[in-house]
């Protein structure tokens, strides 16, 4: 690859900012598309003229992806292959509002309302232990959907995620409900990629 149009790509993956999954870049024309793809590539790769080759292989694997939605109160855990779902478990979990009263009313809640968001967690890393564990080291991939303070908390407590490692990607996926009929239409927020089309300069 020629200097400036390496100096050019830097330029482009700095733009793009930091990804897990890396990216395929295509320029032309004045400006670049990049493909932000849901799982990452095997290897780096620079081509000439514009290939999708690797894009395609990508994402026509099968792979098996594990999937976390929590938000407090309810979690959803299941298992793609694919885009079928092979595996999944719901439920609820009562987990108090937020109290506004002052004094030792409301630490007496902070405490009871602490303690049940560590149930609620908990409770969630055991299912999530149930659910895959069928699939023993099969997993390829590992998403987690919801609110993302409540999702770092989580991952802090839940042993089997940080044993996962890299396995566990950094994209949250968007939902409005941890229940069985956003796990039925999942598919769709797990396999998607982003695109970012940037302009480049003469």
């Amino acid at each position: 690859m020629p200097d400036d149009e390496r100096r050019t790509l830097a330029d482009i993956v700095s733009e793009i900012g930091p990804s897990d999954t890396g990216a395929a870049v295509f320029m032309g024309e004045g400006r670049a598309t990049a493909v932000l793809p849901p799982f990452p590539f095997d290897t780096e790769s620079h081509e000439q003229g514009v290939s999708t080759i690797k894009l395609r292989n990508l994402l026509e694997r099968e792979l098996l992806i594990g999937v976390v939605l929590l938000r407090m109160g309810r979690y959803a855990v299941a298992v793609l292959r694919g885009e079928c779902l092979s595996a999944s478990k719901t439920d609820t979990r009562h987990v108090k509002n937020r109290h506004r009263a002052g004094g030792s009313s409301q630490r007496r809640f902070m405490r009871s309302r602490d303690r049940l968001v560590r149930e609620l967690y908990d409770k969630t890393c055991e299912v999530v232990r149930d659910v895959f564990e069928p699939f023993g080291r099969n997993m390829d991939y590992v998403l987690l959907g919801g609110e993302r303070n409540t999702l770092r908390a989580f991952r802090e407590r839940c042993r089997l995620l940080q044993d996962l490692g890299p396995k566990v990607l950094s994209r949250t996926l968007q939902m409005d409900r941890p229940n069985h009929a956003t796990l039925e239409g999942i598919a769709f927020e797990v396999w998607k990629s982003r695109v970012l089309t940037l302009e480049l300069n003469d």
